[in-house]
């Protein structure tokens, strides 16, 4: 399943990337992920991420869903552009992170950004 998120471009929220669902049992996330997006646009079209951090203790979703200590990354987006005042700009961004089981993973998410008129 894949689902777009949205923020306006004048925002700066916090994201979860929930990776419980890719990660064994007894996985969890090490170390400080990288993040990047797509397209790769500069100045006022980049987006701005903050340090990612992993979660601490289990998130329970509204729909339901549960974040395993150690399987959700959390990181502050803000910036990006729609392509006009009607048209949203869609970005991919991706998180790429270590496992404590030496793997080496990448989770993603499509964010759309709204104009701010």
């Amino acid at each position: 399943m894949s689902i777009t998120l949205e923020k306006f471009a004048g925002e700066s929220i916090l994201f979860d990337l929930d990776c419980t669902d890719n990660l064994a049992p007894d996985e969890t996330i090490v170390g400080t992920p990288s993040m990047a997006f797509y397209p790769a646009l500069t100045g006022p079209d980049a987006l701005t991420f903050g340090t990612p951090v992993i979660n601490s203790s289990v998130i329970r979703y509204l729909d339901g869903k549960v974040g395993k200590v150690g399987g959700v990354i959390q990181v502050r987006i803000s910036g990006g552009t729609s392509t006009n005042a009607t048209t949203p700009r869609l970005y991919s961004v991706l998180a790429t992170f270590s496992t404590s089981s030496g793997n080496t993973l990448v989770a993603r998410m499509k964010l759309s950004i709204l104009s701010n008129q």
